[in-house]
């Protein structure tokens, strides 16, 4: 039985007071899935402010779990926009407004 390699850490993003990051393992954390989260952290004092789940994955029971995570590779930000953009292991591609906590699929 092959084992799924570990997806790569993505760097955070810091904007003003605020560091966005990419969490791979969200099951360990308390949320429904792997990947597809992105958390702000207030620099200063470490404390996570939110978390938002940018896509959802829809595990299928009769398929290892693992081989259906969905991990994001990349986070950057977008001045002109003032948008987090959020890049998946599948190319999928998401606005995140930092401010309303909007979603958007590009």
């Amino acid at each position: 039985m092959k084992k799924i390699a570990a997806p790569d850490d993505v760097e955070p993003v810091t904007v003003g007071n605020t560091r966005y990051e990419a969490p791979h393992w969200g099951k360990t954390l308390g949320f429904a899935q792997n990947g597809g989260h992105v958390t702000a952290v207030d620099v200063a004092s470490g404390k996570t402010l939110w978390t938002v789940e940018l896509y959802k994955i829809d595990y299928k029971p009769n398929m290892e779990a693992d081989k259906q995570d969905s991990f994001l590779v990349a986070l950057d930000f977008d001045q002109a926009s003032s948008r987090l953009i959020a890049e998946n292991d599948r190319g999928r591609r998401f606005a995140l407004d930092p401010f309303s906590r909007q979603v958007t699929p590009l």
